[in-house]
């Protein structure tokens, strides 16, 4: 497995990221990395689903506005 690379500051990090991701998109089948997506994208909503915090909440810890 081929690791990121760390940058020297916040652009060459993203930079790195995105060729990772690219070369990785590559070199593995659409059913693997879409996998692995399903995987967290179902973490994430359960992760929701779990949380007590309003969406309100949310938005203000953020710093936005809520307009419901």
């Amino acid at each position: 497995m081929e690791y990121m690379k760390p940058g020297k500051n916040n652009k060459e990090d993203r930079i790195n990221f995105v060729k990772y991701w690219a070369n990785y998109v590559k070199t593995h089948s659409d059913r693997e990395w879409s996998r692995q997506q399903n995987i967290l994208i179902n973490s994430l909503m359960q992760n929701m689903k779990n949380s007590k915090m309003t969406p309100q909440q949310y938005l203000k810890i953020k710093g936005e506005k809520c307009f419901r």
